[in-house]
């Protein structure tokens, strides 16, 4: 669905769902002024039992000139309907009586599909949504120059994902490079938390239960932002290595996760309790999710999570490698770049990928692979050079989100497809390697801070040279990627 489709329609009503908050205003705020510019007139209303009374949303719509209305009905001669942050007759959205709606949305789906319907999930915001969405306009890059329309978007992003903490996509992080008013955050930062919502977060802190040194945690239903804060608070207590904390929304349940030990990343236990109902993603130490569930399926589904995995210290655990099959790597296509062609020798770069953020240095000793589906890792020049043939082709993205490079001084930002070229392995790399049939965490002697992860059916791996280096390929990359000897 384009914005510049909708904006067929010269009267549109822009719909935030019931008590908004600030990333629902501020999305509906950024298409009211696409629309206008399209020369559409374009109205932002809500409904419910309440008008907007949050001080920090307050100042938010007054510091932008923001023009949201309480409504009981919408405008006579409104041809569209376009509900933000929510879907159309929802739980907590008032469903009016409408020609023709039109739902943009970063939550689970509520509804059954309709025809004009932008709903991701995996976002963590709908102002990433609305970002995204913006970017594939023709006057995109003009549009995106005004700084109140960065700001809005900026802020619904950053109460959204509890201060950026909570980032669950590439685009998200794209949306938190931006620029912004960082007067006005700073001082809608300083108005977050009202008595009410300081009431929550003491009664969240004494209800809970401790499942193998994780904490679960009940706040009554409250902005994500004072989720997120609560979080914050019960990872200090001495004896946990992580925590949930989780309030119910509107068809089921928000959640705030945080972890401060190596066994436990934040991002794949959020993962894992929404695995299947919901969504949920974040980064190593904090992490955010929904669960489309029962507060007992969560409290079932996180002491599961304590017993669910294997864990396999490289080095240290003993692996019975003789007893598996050997497998050798076959001559695949895959895209490599040499980072210096994009940013000066010694530069400090981030990799942006579907994955995460990977911290890198630029060096002329250093290339960049990008695997069959678009994941990303490092390589020595004369390992490459040994190992691989480069092709005369131009490489050719494999996923939703082409893998950008950041310089984290400048900011300086350039699609790897700029400098990616093709090749292809000359040297029989032969491993050995068993299907797992546990989740299966594998520390490695490399990496100090995270651990690679599989399911049942993907594959224990080691390079015969060095068995020591063991690691897991999922089940299907591996039958891609490698044959039986």
């Amino acid at each position: 669905m384009k914005l510049s489709d909708l904006s067929l329609h010269k009267n549109i009503v822009l719909q935030a769902h019931n008590i908004p908050d600030a990333d629902a205003v501020s999305c509906a705020y950024a298409l009211q002024k696409f629309f206008e510019r399209h020369g559409c007139r374009a109205k932002i209303v809500y409904g419910g039992p309440a008008k907007i009374t949050k001080p920090s949303l307050s100042m938010f719509i007054e510091a932008l000139g923001i023009e949201i209305e309480f409504a009981k009905e919408i405008p006579e001669g409104a041809e569209l309907l376009v509900t933000v942050d929510c879907q159309y007759g929802a739980g907590n959205t008032q469903k009016f009586p409408c020609k023709k709606f039109a739902v943009i949305d970063h939550h689970v789906p509520e509804i059954p599909e309709c025809d004009l319907c932008e709903i991701n999930p995996r976002l963590g915001s709908c102002a990433t949504l609305v970002y995204n969405m913006l970017l594939k306009e023709k006057d995109a890059e003009d549009f995106l120059k005004d700084e109140k329309i960065k700001t809005a978007l900026y802020y619904g992003l950053f109460t959204d994902t509890n201060g950026l903490a909570e980032l669950r996509h590439p685009l998200d992080r794209d949306l938190a490079d931006f620029s912004y008013d960082k007067a006005l955050v700073k001082k809608l930062k300083s108005a977050t938390i009202t008595m009410p919502e300081l009431s929550i977060v003491s009664g969240a802190l004494g209800k809970f239960m401790i499942i193998e040194n994780i904490g679960l945690f009940k706040a009554d239903p409250c902005d994500p932002n004072i989720l997120g804060f609560s979080s914050d608070i019960a990872m200090q207590v001495d004896t946990l290595d992580a925590c949930v904390l989780f309030s119910a929304a509107s068809g089921g349940i928000k959640l705030s996760v945080r972890s401060c030990c190596r066994e436990i990343m934040a991002n794949e236990l959020a993962a894992f309790l929404c695995e299947g109902c919901g969504s949920g993603g974040g980064n190593l130490e904090k992490a955010g999710g929904f669960l489309k569930n029962t507060e007992e399926y969560l409290a079932a589904r996180l002491k599961e999570y304590t017993t669910a995995f294997d864990k396999i210290y490289a080095g240290e655990t003993e692996i019975d490698f003789a007893s598996m099959k050997r497998y050798k790597k076959l001559p695949i296509e895959i895209g490599f770049a040499k980072i210096t062609d994009l940013f000066k020798d010694g530069a400090k770069i981030t990799v942006r990928t579907m994955e995460g953020d990977i911290d890198l240095q630029a060096k002329e000793n250093i290339y960049i692979m990008i695997g069959i589906e678009g994941e990303i890792y490092p390589i020595l020049r004369e390992k490459f050079e040994k190992n691989y043939k480069v092709l005369d082709k131009k490489y050719e993205p494999v996923t939703e989100y082409p893998p950008t490079v950041i310089d984290r001084y400048s900011g300086d930002k350039h699609s790897i497809l700029e400098c990616a070229r093709v090749c292809v392995p000359i040297n029989e790399k032969i491993i050995k390697a068993k299907q797992i049939d546990k989740r299966t965490k594998i520390f490695t002697y490399w990496d100090a801070e995270k651990y690679f992860s599989g399911v049942p059916g993907d594959f224990l791996a080691a390079n015969e040279n060095d068995l020591n280096d063991c690691y897991i390929v999922n089940e299907r990359i591996f039958y891609k990627t490698y044959a039986e000897i």
